[in-house]
Parts: C-alpha cells; structure tokens; sequence
C-alpha cells in the first residue's frame, strides 16, 4: 500500500489522538490556549461501505467494524508505530509522490483493513470524532479536517474548472490580442497582463464561469463573486500571492468602493470566504451554508505536535490564521487557458484561475 505524505500525516494524526485524547487548541500564533475543554472518546472511519469505530479505552482501543469487534491495539503499540510513522514521514523528500511504509501494514489492517483513513473526496471532513465537552458535560459527533506541515504546503482550494474567474477587457485591437496569446515568457501571465494595462484597457469582472461556484459565494456574501475576483487580478497586477498582504492592499485601494470602515468590511468578507472553504464549500457542489467540518483543524507540525484550531469556542483565532498562513497559487496556465485573450458576441475576454494553499 502506498499513500501520499498528505495521507500518512492523516494517519499520524490519527495515532497521536489515540494516543493523546486531550485536544490542545491553539490561537493563531499556535500557542496552545486551552488543553481541557475536550477529549476525544472515539473515532469513525467510514471507507469502502463499513464504518469503523476506534473505540478509546484506558490502555487500548477497540475497533469495532459495523459495530463488530474487529480488533484491539494497545497504547503502547501504538505509540510504537506512531514513532515508526513520524520518521518515515520526514525521511522521505517533501516531493514524493506516493511512497510504502511497510512498517505500518499490520496496524492499518487493524484499523481500517488496509485502507486509508479518508475515503470520499465529496466532503470536507478527514476525521469524525466522538467529542466530550467538559465545558457542556456533553459527547457530540464532531468532524475535523487535517492539514499537515510534514510535506509541500497543504491546499485550502484546489484549483478546478469550478474556479475559472472571467474578465472582460475593453480596448484592445486584433492584432494586440494576437501579440498577447503569443506571449510564453518565463512570466507570461504577468506579461500578458502588463501588456493589457499599459494599452489601458478596461478590464471588468464579467462572471464566474461555474454555476455552482457563483452560487457558493453568493452564499457567503452577495458581492463575494465581484470582491474575489477582483483580489485575484489583483494579485497579478502587483505580482503578489500572500493573501494577507493582497486584503491589506484591497483595503487600501478599496476595490468594491465600500468606503466606510472598510478595513472591518474586507477583513470579515475574506475571513468568512476562508472559513467557507475550509469548514464546508465544495466549488462543484451546490452548497446549502453548513459546514461538515464542525470542530475545525487538527493541525499536524513541523516536529510531529498535532495541534487543532478550534471552531466551535475559539472560531476567532482560526480565522485569523487563515488570513495570515494562506496564499494564492498559481496552477496550470495552459490547462486552464489563464489569460488566453477569446471573443465571445465580438467582446474580448480571457480567464483566471483560483487556488488557495497554505504558506510554508
């Protein structure tokens, strides 16, 4: 069995709860602000028709297949084979693909059969926990999505024909968009762009082009579709990725002309869009407002800590890191035809594209 460096960090962080119940809740800087307030008493994993539940006990856990009794592993096996992962995880190079770690085949049969622990890209949750609040004195079913600093920067939105942005652009001649289309510089994008601006033409949000991702972001906020597009182009006219600093300058340029208190404005809109993303909003799917991942994101470190940014009392600091540990990447130009200058009923336009990653 092979996984990517994303799904064994799924696994670690699977073991480390296992191992380690209480959840340590970190602010925005990661700096663990709560250890109490919750535990996890068990876990389900839903893969090929079964659902499995990792029952947490004192000195082992109970996994039980269908509500069967399908084995038992003891903490101290599974902190052994938690080290073993660690280690293989971070000995292998940050760009591998798929890679086997033998060493944890026997405890992935016990756990799930051998297969992973996320089995539907249809949602967004990668663990389903059975939480106890000490704060409610209540067990709730709580889903977390896992993100991991072990290998390349994870994905926040992975760029997809759902997240083309279409622009239409006034002024330019038959023979500028030939000049334009004919431009592959090391840049091109960035070139194409600056040869738009200094023919001063009129570039204007037109649309976006997926039906079910215009309907998401309405959902967030009826002007998202207009503010997101407009920090995307953005972020080609002053080449620059970082979100936090792309919502510093729309705030400073006021790109929607909302005028008043306008630092609050766009802080809020990109925080609920990040948030959105992160905790529910599929691009392809028509989304109704709720989020699967109810609990927030277990972090997985550098060193191996698993962290969580809480959403359910600590809603403030998640948003916050959002903004500050995301950017916007660039994927394939020529798989998305970015910047490809096309006529439609003798207007000229051209696409970009959307995806979010976070920071290393």
């Amino acid at each position: 069995m092979q996984f990517n460096r994303g799904e064994w960090s799924e696994l670690y962080a699977l073991l480390e709860i296992l191992d380690n119940q209480n959840l340590n809740i970190v602010n925005d800087h990661l700096e663990i602000v709560d250890d109490s307030t919750f535990k996890i008493l068990g876990m389900y994993i839903q893969n090929s028709n079964n659902e499995y539940y990792l029952n947490i006990n004192n000195l082992d856990v109970d996994v039980l297949k269908n509500n069967i009794l399908h084995s038992n592993i003891s903490k101290e096996e599974i902190k052994v084979y938690k080290e073993i992962l660690l280690e293989k995880i971070l000995g292998e190079s940050p760009s591998s693909g798929s890679f086997p770690i033998k060493e944890m085949k026997d405890i992935l049969e016990k756990l799930t059969e051998g297969n992973k622990i996320k089995s539907s890209a249809e949602r967004k949750e990668d663990l389903i926990a059975n939480l106890y609040d000490s704060r409610m004195n209540t067990v709730n079913k709580v889903g977390y999505s896992i993100k991991s600093s072990l290998g390349r920067p994870a994905t926040l939105l992975n760029a997809s024909s759902h997240t083309n942005f279409k622009y239409k652009v006034i002024g330019l001649t038959s023979e500028d968009v030939e000049i334009i289309n004919n431009i592959n510089t090391n840049k091109k994008l960035l070139d194409r762009l600056k040869y738009i601006t200094n023919k001063n033409c009129n570039i204007q949000f037109a649309s976006v082009v997926s039906e079910s991702m215009n309907h998401n972001l309405k959902m967030i906020d009826s002007e998202m579709p207009e503010l997101l597009a407009k920090i995307l182009l953005l972020s080609y006219e002053d080449d620059e990725k970082d979100l936090k600093k792309l919502l510093d300058m729309a705030i400073s340029k006021d790109i929607v002309k909302y005028n008043s208190n306008k630092e609050l404005y766009y802080n809020k809109k990109i925080g609920d869009l990040l948030l959105a993303i992160t905790l529910g909003m599929i691009p392809g799917t028509i989304w109704n407002g709720n989020y699967d991942v109810t609990g927030g994101i277990i972090l997985v470190e550098n060193k191996g800590q698993v962290l969580v940014l809480d959403a359910i009392y600590y809603k403030e600091y998640l948003i916050k890191y959002l903004i500050k540990n995301t950017k916007l990447d660039s994927p394939s130009s020529t798989r998305y035809g970015m910047l490809d200058i096309y006529e439609e009923g003798r207007e000229m336009y051209f696409n970009l594209n959307l995806q979010i990653r976070f920071k290393r």
